[in-house]
């Protein structure tokens, strides 16, 4: 699927660049973020898709999110306009963007849950999902919760949720820090 995204990238860019020869000074590129489909770094003239949206989403959503972001290349570049503001839903619309800040799209599921232990009653408490481990998390505690500090950890997605189910036991689960 990466192929064709880049074949369908290089299209959209040969066909934009037509109308907007600027856009020949722009790159475009994969990235390995998790939780976006796609953004536009107008500083450095980059438009980067995730690799994950490209290989989870279909190549109608994909193209969208390309269209997306070239809208706001041209935005920035015809009208200095950042953002979703009216030029950039007026090209949006033009180059056959759906004109919206955000989209509906598969994300993958994240391989880990950080979770809070309670340091009284030691129980297990889902805080949320995270694609990365962060080798500091030792030393940070839950918002205005100081007491909390040393009792955050990271557990596997498909062990706490065998946890969850009564597979497996609260000892059996590797808690990471």
């Amino acid at each position: 699927m990466l192929d064709t995204t880049a074949l369908i990238i290089d299209e959209i860019k040969q066909q934009l660049t037509r109308e907007f020869a600027f856009l020949s000074q722009w790159t475009v590129s994969f990235d390995n973020a998790k939780r976006r489909a796609g953004i536009c770094r107008l500083s450095s003239k980059e438009i980067c898709i995730s690799r994950s949206h490209a290989l989870n989403n279909s190549e109608e959503v994909v193209r969208d999110t390309i269209l997306h972001e070239f809208a706001h290349a041209i935005a920035y570049e015809l009208f200095n306009e950042a953002g979703h503001g009216k030029r950039w839903k007026e090209i949006a619309i033009k180059i056959g963007a759906t004109p919206k800040a955000s989209g509906k799209f598969n994300l993958p599921n994240a391989p880990w849950l950080l979770v809070h232990r309670c340091g009284k009653s030691n129980q297990l408490h889902p805080i949320g999902e995270r694609y990365r481990r962060n080798k500091k998390i030792k030393n940070y505690f839950l918002t205005g919760r100081p007491e909390t500090k040393g009792e955050l950890f990271f557990v596997a997605q498909s062990e706490f949720e065998q946890f969850r189910q009564g597979v497996l036991e609260q000892s059996s689960l590797v808690l990471v820090q």
